[in-house]
């Protein structure tokens, strides 16, 4: 280097010493710096705001140049949540360091967003990734938990671990998918409070809390939305230019009734109907739509209260740009497939509208659910119906309780019995007089055609009762019977993984890891059956509810099915006082059976259930087979509606719209005997 060089070199050095740094809000820094990796994303390359412009006036009140500390994102999944986090956070190491911490529900939550979004976004982006450098370095200060960076340092956190939540000042929080925090961690009180103390010492503190909505009354994420600025995105019509927010109500497809009177959905042909001037908008015109004012569009962010301090912001699936998530016409598909199972109606309430799913199990009544009742016999089987599993409950006071389920396509099922048989739980002998004997008693449907349970699933109990259900389980292992364990936590599956357990032998020896033990998610499985039992309030027409009761049935097993409701408050099941729950704890047993790998009817496809169809209620009968139509009375029979067509242009997500049983049609009792044989129609 000559003396010019050099000093040209001191030059520039000093001059680029008293250059202020450069301050972009966080929409512009994302424009010009971020890199999305094409591991995370369908669309990778540089970040381009345009794309998402919903996405812009949330970021920027994240930006340290903003005076807002604390924002909300309640929306459907898959649509702003993530990527508005991750730029919060380079943005802020890379313009504002300091103390950060990011908070997923679970240890391995944390793993997955480390491993398939935070460090994947690193190392795509050689502005960042010069200040955290590589995990493979030693001593770089880059681990999965903790990422060290000049000025600040990231913290990975996990919310059902008080430590990681109570320990260290935080000047800037990010809270993921709060809806799915426990509600309380033992005496240490809410996840999300206690994270937000944190920050307490830093009086330019930024927080950032986001989740899909689960249920109202006990989903976090609404209660912080409401309680902020409550932002909308309202976007123009194509038409005649006037702001709306785009709801599900609005979007409309076209329907046809077939020569048999059947309504026929076409989702492929949804539009957007504006609500100004009625006028059919296609999803072609989306980013016209979604354009805001800094790129030369109309859309904006209006905010409901905006002298709130809290900025809130909602956002569902309708506004997914084309390219990314799913169309509106999947999104119409989605609905109509979730429609006629409230359980699964949740879930689109949720995911694809971002919205808290209105949750009635607390009124669930007794009576109410009686009134419901039915005029077939116990142990019969509905047409309609070809899978039955058995739920067991082992009670130390000395007997078994007994709920068979019979289940049909879209998880409808009916309970075939309840019972209570005598028996001691500790003596081996009793299990197999009063189980073994029970389970393997056939069911004749109304096609005469013998149903065997398909899985019996028994609950381990406690104390003494626990290495006989396991010695119970191991021996019939090949014969479906299997022994479970129930899980009381939020968002566990219905039937999780097994371990394997130890069990003692006749002997009195121990057998290592004897027998496998299946967890139950008993908080998932009474809110997808209670959500089904709520559904089934607007259905006049048996046939078209999820949930059947025979009126056999005494009123202590109402009470029973009834004995529990959900806290809204507490985020867990309640047992009503007084009350046994042994036939709601036997329906989740046989519920859980059904989802066995082995059956899944939660998996099961339309020509699985066709296949079970053919061979179980045979249109054409042999001499084998006792055919439906046999030893009819018929002379005070009326076959009831199968179907029940929706009202047109019912489209809305509350609604449910059942199809026909695929069996002949109704049940018939003789006015003078018990003998049950239901009617069926030629259908040729």
């Amino acid at each position: 280097m000559n003396l010019k060089d050099g000093y040209a070199a001191i030059l520039e050095a000093a001059a680029a010493g008293w250059a202020l740094p450069e301050k972009l809000w966080t929409s512009e820094w994302a424009d010009k710096y971020r890199q999305v990796p094409s591991k995370s994303s369908p669309e990778g390359g540089q970040w381009r705001t345009s794309r998402t412009p919903y996405a812009r006036e949330p970021m920027d009140e994240l930006c340290s140049r903003s005076r807002t500390q604390e924002v909300v994102i309640m929306a459907a999944s898959q649509v702003l949540k993530t990527e508005v986090l991750l730029n919060f956070v380079f943005e802020s190491i890379d313009q504002d360091p300091g103390p950060m911490m990011v908070v997923q529900p679970t240890e391995k939550a944390v793993k997955d967003f480390v491993s398939q979004r935070l460090d994947p976004a690193i190392t795509a982006m050689d502005r960042i990734s010069a200040k955290i450098p590589s995990s493979r370095k030693r001593d770089s200060g880059n681990k999965i938990t903790e990422k060290n960076f000049p000025g600040g340092v990231l913290y990975l956190g996990w919310s059902n671990s008080p430590s990681e939540l109570a320990s260290k000042p935080i000047k800037k929080l990010a809270l993921d998918e709060v809806d799915r925090y426990p509600v309380s961690l033992k005496d240490e009180g809410s996840p999300v409070k206690l994270a937000e103390q944190r920050t307490a010492n830093f009086p330019r503190r930024k927080i950032l809390k986001t989740s899909t909505p689960k249920v109202r009354g006990a989903s976090v994420i609404t209660d912080e939305y409401e309680s902020s600025s409550m932002a909308q995105y309202w976007v123009p019509c194509p038409h005649c230019q006037a702001l709306q927010v785009l709801v599900f109500e609005n979007l409309r497809w076209k329907k046809t009734t077939d020569d048999d009177g059947k309504k026929r959905h076409w989702p492929d042909t949804a539009v957007y109907v504006c609500e100004h001037c009625g006028s059919e908008i296609e999803e072609r015109n989306k980013p016209w739509m979604l354009a805001d004012k800094p790129m030369g569009g109309l859309a904006e962010w209006r905010h409901r209260h905006p002298d709130r301090a809290k900025k809130g912001y909602h956002i569902n699936g309708l506004y997914s740009p084309v390219g990314l998530g799913f169309s509106w016409a999947e999104r119409a598909n989605k609905f109509l497939e979730a429609k006629v199972d409230p359980a699964k109606l949740q879930t689109f309430v949720n995911l694809h509208l971002g919205e808290p799913y209105e949750d009635h199990s607390d009124q669930m009544q007794s009576a109410a659910l009686q009134a419901r009742g039915e005029a077939y016999p116990l142990r019969t089987v509905q047409p309609g119906y070809l899978i039955l599993t058995l739920g067991v409950d082992v009670q130390r006071a000395g007997y078994f309780a007994f709920h068979l389920v019979a289940w049909g396509r879209g998880e409808r099922c009916h309970t075939v019995d309840y019972t209570e048989i005598p028996g001691d739980p500790s003596r081996q002998e009793d299990w197999e007089r009063v189980i073994t004997t029970y389970r393997r008693k056939p069911v004749r449907n109304a096609y005469g055609v013998d149903l065997k349970i398909s899985m019996t699933a028994i609950d381990s109990g406690d104390g003494v009762t626990v290495h006989e259900a396991y010695k119970y389980a191991r021996k019939y292992r090949h014969d479906d019977v299997i022994v479970v364990k129930g899980y009381s936590q939020p968002n566990k599956p219905i039937l999780g993984r097994p371990s394997k357990q130890d069990v003692r032998n006749d002997s009195g020896a121990m057998d290592k890891q004897g027998v496998d033990l299946w967890m139950v998610g008993t908080d998932t499985a009474k809110s997808a059956l209670f959500a089904r039992l709520d559904g089934d309030l607007m259905h006049e027409q048996h046939a078209d509810r999820m949930v059947r009761y025979s009126a056999e049935l005494p009123a202590t097993f109402f009470e029973g099915v009834a004995s529990e409701f959900y806290d809204a408050d507490s985020g867990k099941w309640i047992k009503r006082p007084g009350k046994r729950n042994e036939p709601l704890d036997t329906w989740v047993y046989a519920y859980c059976a059904a989802h066995h790998p082995r059956i899944a009817i939660h998996t099961a496809r339309g020509a699985d259930w066709d296949e079970l169809e053919r061979l179980l209620e045979p249109r054409v009968h042999d001499m084998f087979t006792q055919s439906p139509q046999a030893d009819i009375d018929t002379k005070n029979d009326t076959a009831p509606d199968m179907q029940t067509p929706a009202p047109e242009g019912d489209t809305t997500p509350p609604t449910s719209e059942a199809p026909a049983d695929p069996a002949p049609p109704a049940q018939t009792r003789h006015d003078d005997t018990d003998d049950w044989v239901p009617d069926m129609r030629d259908t040729w």
